[in-house]
């Protein structure tokens, strides 16, 4: 761990705007005890000494250095602009009192600042039910990996909620390009793993920015909440997001607000439902089953993906709800595939960290089962690689391991993409390993991102448990998981995802043998 920050004199209430003559003494005395004053000091006190007054020519040479000392706080005892940092999490009043301050300096002087806020997360912080002391050490510990890598007067402080504000010392020019660069290397600091209570987090971060010339008025509070509105657009995306704050930002943030109230409503009147992903193995492209993805039928935004709404799920807490949607969904979707004499081995629901650990979960799932009257074995349950990570919360792991012994298949989503070890993997009992996507773009001319997909392939056939390959694309790739041994596909070169009706005709298709004339039409091949 890095030394303890050092503290900084606490921050008094917002100044009173209308203390003028308090503001123009402040001036003056940055104009007398600024660096010109050190280059006057050997003539004004050689002057008073030749008068002959010899206390006033002492006063001159120690009392100037002293004003010179003082210049590096404001009128009232603040840090003066980009002072460091703070040995307390600021209100968003008090942040918006610092960046005000570091606002008037570039007004006064012509220069330019940027405001980023750091959103910590990460499997290391979310899949721990950490108590408030131990969280607060690991992003005090993440506050001093960013002042390491910032430079001394660049303001850095936590807000609350695991954000950390970052505001640059005001200069000659900030702009996009050097803010961006800045976020990098902050991004890039908190990729280590932080070492905690003798165990070793993985974190990830997301960051908002927003330049002084960007922001929509001159003023900390303008500044501060232009950049959380970046944040919020960067905790929509993929992780490690960083986004910069644009005037249509605005209108996103209102219409993210907006889907946070009508989330629930929407459940309610069947508006989020499953599109179905087909899943074929990858020998053969024979169908093994599909995966549900809810989409929102939205009536003024049109449909919309995971991506655009689940934040608004989450702020809601109407996570539960949309899984047993997907869930009920899913089992209809079976029941109308197999009316239709179409043989779907099983569909793929997904469950969030959240409802692991809710204790009745397993319970509910398997009475759903029951009434539709399907075999367990149809559902693959979909869990992250991230929430292996925190198989020390008993409820996650009775949710899981009631689950497994009632006949459901497990499914570790993403992999790759976290920390989780063999030991987990074993643990949990997964049956099946989906690669995440980022390791399969490009496979086929990387002969590193080969090698990795190539040792994650053996790890699963030591351990007996099968593959997919998420993300494919392109008949090469297909064909290169196929050679190496993988046993499912899953992606756009199989099938995008699609409504249940495009779904049960996709799959009569694929079942259905090819029509005499097209047999016809092919080549006779060898000489029998």
């Amino acid at each position: 761990m890095s030394p303890e920050i050092e503290a900084t004199p606490p921050l008094p209430r917002r100044r009173n705007r209308r203390a003028k003559p308090r503001w123009g003494r402040a001036r003056w005395l940055r104009a007398m005890a600024g660096p010109q004053a050190m280059v006057a000091l050997p003539v004004v006190a050689a002057g008073v000494w030749l008068t002959g007054y010899e206390a006033a020519a002492i006063v001159a040479a120690l009392g100037l250095p002293a004003l010179l000392l003082l210049s590096g706080l404001t009128p009232l005892g603040r840090p003066g602009p980009g002072s460091g940092t703070f040995d307390h999490v600021l209100t968003r009043t008090e942040a918006q009192d610092v960046i005000d301050d570091i606002m008037a300096h570039c007004r006064r002087n012509r220069t330019s600042t940027a405001a980023l806020i750091v959103q910590v997360d990460g499997p290391g912080l979310s899949g721990h039910d950490w108590g408030d002391r131990t969280m607060d050490r690991a992003l005090t510990a993440c506050t001093r990996r960013i002042e390491a890598v910032m430079r001394d007067r660049d303001a850095v402080f936590r807000m609350g909620d695991q954000r950390i504000a970052i505001v640059l010392q005001p200069t000659r020019r900030v702009d996009l390009d050097l803010a961006i660069m800045i976020a990098d290397r902050v991004q890039l600091t908190l990729t280590e793993p932080v070492s905690l209570d003798g165990e070793l987090l993985n974190l990830g971060s997301r960051v908002g920015i927003c330049t002084a010339d960007a922001s929509p008025q001159r003023s900390g509070v303008a500044l501060l909440a232009a950049a959380d509105c970046a944040l919020g657009a960067a905790l929509r995306q993929e992780d490690g997001a960083v986004r910069a704050f644009t005037p249509a930002m605005k209108q996103e943030v209102e219409v993210a607000k907006r889907l946070v109230l009508q989330v629930g409503p929407a459940l309610e009147a069947g508006e989020i439902r499953p599109w179905f992903q087909a899943q074929v193995a990858a020998g053969t492209g024979a169908l093994t089953g599909f995966e549900a993805l809810a989409r929102w039928y939205h009536p003024d935004l049109g449909i919309l993906t995971p991506a655009q709404f689940l934040h608004a799920v989450e702020a809601s807490g109407a996570g539960g709800a949309l899984g047993e949607v997907m869930l009920r969904a899913s089992l209809a979707a079976l029941a109308r595939w197999d009316a239709a004499g179409l043989h779907v081995p099983h569909v793929g629901v997904n469950l969030s960290l959240e409802e692991l650990r809710d204790p009745r979960l397993a319970d509910r799932i398997i009475w759903e089962v029951d009434r539709h009257d399907v075999p367990a074995s149809r559902i693959s349950v979909e869990i992250l690689e991230t929430v292996t990570l925190a198989d020390a919360e008993d409820a996650i792991m009775q949710n899981v391991e009631r689950l497994r012994a009632a006949g459901f298949r497990l499914d570790l989503d993403d992999f790759g993409t976290g920390a989780a070890s063999i030991s987990h993997i074993a643990r949990f009992g997964v049956h099946r390993i989906k690669i995440d996507r980022s390791f399969i773009a490009g496979l086929e001319a990387d002969s590193e991102k080969r090698r990795v997909v190539n040792a994650i392939l053996s790890l699963a056939g030591q351990l007996n448990i099968e593959t997919l390959a998420e993300g494919v694309e392109t008949p090469a790739q297909a064909e290169a998981l196929a050679g190496m041994g993988c046993d499912h596909l899953q992606g756009y070169h199989v099938a995008r995802p699609m409504p249940f009706e495009d779904a049960l005709a996709w799959a009569r298709g694929r079942m259905t043998p090819p029509p005499e004339r097209d047999l016809a039409r092919l080549e006779p091949r060898g000489t029998a």
